[in-house]
Formats: C-alpha cells, structure tokens, sequence
C-alpha cells in the first residue's frame, strides 16, 4: 500500500524529473570516455532540433566553440564532424583503412542487397568493385580517350539544343540532366537517349525525387523509430525508397537486358567489361562480381554520375553569367589554343590552364556535395587525441575545407586565377576536396573531370552566356543531398564569327 500511496501522491512533473534524472545517469555512466569536444543535445532526439539549414555553415559555427573535431548526438547516434582539412586528412588519409567504412542500419539502407555497389558497401565486396571501376575508368575508357568520341557526340545535341534556344531564357536543368546523364548510359552500355526517350525521362524523375527528399533520408537514418509511429510521415520515405531502389533499378536491368543482347567480342562498354570479368570469376569459383552487382553498380553510377555533374555544370553557367570578365578570359584561351574550326580535345587542358581552373573554381566554390556520405569507422581508433568508438558516423565538412578564409584568403570570391601559380601553369592545392580524398574520394572524378572540360570548352568556344538586363542571377541554392542552384535559367547566345 505504501507503494500504492507514493505512486498517487507524485505529480506527473515530478515523474517526469524523476525520468530525466534517471536518463542522465544512464547517460553519464555510458557516454564513451575520452570524446572530442561536443553536445549531446536533448534526450531521445539528440542535438537535431538546434541543426540549422545549411547544416555544413552549422557546423562552422559549432566548431568555433568545440574546435575542429567535435562531436554530436543525432537521437541515440555518435557523430564525430570533423571541420578543418588538417581533421578530413588526418583520418581519411593517415587511417584511410579505418575510416572508409559506410553506416550499416537506418532507414538509408535497410538490407543487404542495398549494399552490393559503390555508395553504401564497404569491405572486400567494395574494394574489388571499386578498383574494378577505376581500372575500366583508366585502361578502356577515360584513360586512353576512347570515351571521347562519345562524349563529343553527345556534346553535339546539347549545343544543338542551345542554338534552338540562342538568346533566350531557357531552363537549362533537364536539358543538362538529360545530356550527362546520356554519358553515364553511354560509359555503361554505349549508347544513347533522346532527351525525351522514356528511360531518359523515367531516370530524371527518379533522380529528382531521391535528391530532393534527401534531407527527409538523413532524418529516418537517425530516427529510423519514427515510421513505426501512427500518423508519422511514411508515405513519403517509402515512396521515395521505391523510386531511388525500383525504378532506378528497373532501368538499370532495361540498359543491361540491352547490353547482354548485343554483345560483342570486343569490350565496348563498362558492362560489357563486367560482363565478362562475372564469367572469367564463376570459371576460377569466385563470387565477388554477379548479375546483382552489374545492377548495383550501374545504379550507382547512374545515380551519382548525372547527378553531380549536372548541377555543377548549371552553377558553372550561373556563376559565368555573373562574371563575364572570367568568361572573356576563359574564351580568349580557348581561341588562341583550340579555335573555332575544331572540337576540343582533353588533350587540351595542359595548354588551357586558366579554362580548368576555372571549372576548378566552380568545384571550390559550390562543393557540390558539401558534407559527402557519411562515413563509419570500422574499430576504435584515435584521432588527435580523442578516441573514437566503433562503428561511430563520420561527416567531413568539405565546403568548410574549401572555403576556408585560413586556406584561400577571399575564398567568397569566384577567382579561378587562385589556381594559376607565378610561372602560369595550374596549381591545385592538397586541400582542395571537392571529390573527396582517401579510399571513399569520388570514383567517378576522372570521367567528371574529362566531361565537364569538355563541355565548358565546347560551350565558350560556340557561345557566350549572358546576363538579361545586366541582372545578376541568384545564388540561392537548395540544401539537399547536393547542393542545387534555385534558379536554373539561363541564356546562352551565339558568338559573333571572327
């Protein structure tokens, strides 16, 4: 009875300071001992509620009181940010091995098929896949530039498209999706779409959608709880876990069906080349490459390779837009070097420093993925100092490394003349991180590298991108997955002959 009596004489307040004492101890008796700086926020939740958008110019604020490695709890999840250059190498360069790791549970990857691929494995699986990919990237495409005849080809419709269109505002977004996208197709079967082929089309709204819902993703990953909560909002996590796995593998098993049909006796195609390093491994009993992950892997080319390239592209153009200085210049080489009269080369880029850095520039100063994909650490490890738990999740702030005042002075100045050094000639500094850096930089950097040069050249040398009225165009971008400009119109108009 006594019990009875203290239950109904304690106010439901006082349960509830009971609960939150009870939780604390709870909390102090099992935190990880020897943590960097940090918060761990609220109960339950974490430090989430405080996380401002844009989440990486949060980040900068927290590490002004924590300093450059610091670390957060998102609901019941250890997250480790490391801030400066000096933290991003020194775990993903100097404990590479350990910290290349991806998150294994939450709503972002749900089971194990998720994980045959480049984006969210880790382990032996991935590391035979992802030097797969960057031998065929190196020795049959990209490499040697067989890739591209192809990759001028298709550069051809896209500037047949802008001729169209010459001296009017045009939303460029689905007409860049469309065209790198085709590059993505044309690397992995060799051929390519009209821009309004349904494949084409099906991709670009299963595209959208995972960017886009790309916070709502992050969120599930931490509280992954809250979808088993009546009234939650589950409609739009499954949707858009249907269309990021089932449509975008459907059209990866539509390409594939195609390649099988048609194959050749000589590698045309990243999977042609797959195709035949399945067969070559079932005859030495290995089961590393599979059917399953051709379709893994093409997924994830298709997904981050158009992705990616395309928004840089129209930052690129918005970015020209507003400063024609730079575009005169970048023209000026481009004539002298390459003409009008030819295509231009990759070959090229040694004689046109000042066109790479400027594209280089566009990388530096959008990072396209500000925060990258977080990373896990797959044992306990020491960093500066700190110990970091197992499996804890790791966010690099790539924007904060490559707009940091410390490392390029007037770094909220669009200047690509930051990358030609005193004798001319480009100089690109350790610390720039737009494509990551250590085993988990970005796979597909060679082929953006090539494609992007190809297309900011083939552009300038047929076209100027002006600006209507002498308005400069906005810099608002979309905080998402990536990082995506707001206004996507753009005028292009043909240039006067010589």
């Amino acid at each position: 009875m006594a019990v009875e009596e203290l239950f109904r004489t304690l106010s439901f307040y006082t349960w509830i300071l009971i609960l939150a004492i009870i939780g604390l101890v709870y909390w102090y008796f099992n935190v990880p001992k020897n943590l960097p700086p940090g918060s761990a926020g609220l109960p339950i939740v974490g430090y989430w509620p405080f996380i401002s958008s844009p989440p990486y110019k949060n980040f900068i604020r927290l590490a002004k009181r924590y300093g450059p490695i610091f670390h957060l709890y998102l609901g019941n999840r250890l997250v480790i940010v490391l801030n400066d250059y000096a933290a991003i190498k020194e775990a993903f360069i100097k404990q590479a091995d350990v910290f290349a790791g991806r998150i294994r549970d939450g709503n972002f990857v749900q089971n194990d098929s998720e994980r045959h691929g480049l984006i969210n494995d880790d382990g032996e699986y991935w590391k035979q896949h992802r030097r797969f990919v960057l031998h065929n990237l190196r020795d049959n495409g990209v490499g040697k530039l067989t890739f591209e005849p192809l990759l001028l080809n298709e550069i051809r419709y896209f500037l047949a498209v802008l001729r169209k269109n010459s001296g009017k505002p045009t939303p460029m977004k689905d007409i860049l999706y469309c065209s790198l996208s085709n590059n993505i197709h044309l690397l992995v079967t060799g051929n390519r779409y009209d821009y309004e082929h349904p494949t084409i089309q099906r991709m670009i709204r299963a595209l959208y959608n995972f960017a886009e819902q790309g916070q709502q993703v992050a969120f599930h990953t931490f509280f992954p709880w809250i979808s088993k909560i009546p009234g939650s909002n589950r409609i739009n996590t499954h949707e858009l876990r249907w269309q990021y796995k089932n449509e975008l593998i459907s059209i990866a098993k539509e390409i594939i069906t195609d390649v099988n049909r048609d194959r050749q006796a000589q590698y045309e195609c990243f999977a042609d080349a797959y195709i035949a390093e399945t067969k070559l491994n079932e005859r030495n009993m290995k089961s590393i490459f599979s059917s399953t992950g051709l379709l893994h892997v093409c997924r994830d080319l298709l997904t981050a390779g158009a992705e990616t390239a395309s928004r840089t592209m129209l930052w690129g153009m918005i970015y020209l837009t507003n400063h024609p200085e730079v575009q005169m210049k970048v023209q000026k080489e481009i004539d002298a070097v390459i003409g009008r009269d030819r295509e231009p080369s990759y070959n090229d880029r040694a004689q046109t420093p000042y066109t790479v850095a400027m594209i280089t520039e566009v990388h530096r100063i959008v990072s396209i993925t500000p925060l990258a994909l977080p990373h896990r650490n797959t044992k306990e490890v020491t960093l500066s100092g700190y110990t970091i738990p197992k499996d804890t999740i790791i966010i690099p702030n790539l924007w904060h490394a490559n707009n940091d005042p410390k490392l390029w002075g007037d770094p909220e100045n669009f200047r690509p003349e930051r990358f030609i050094g005193s004798d001319g000639r480009l100089v690109i500094p350790e610390y720039f991180v737009s494509f990551s850096i250590g085993k988990r930089a970005c796979v597909g950097e060679p082929l953006a590298r090539m494609e992007l040069y190809l297309y900011f050249t083939s552009l300038l040398q047929h076209f100027d991108v002006i600006s209507l009225n002498g308005v400069k165009l906005p810099l608002d971008g979309s905080e998402k997955l990536t990082r995506a400009p707001i206004y996507d119109v753009i005028c292009v108009r043909e240039r006067e002959k010589i």
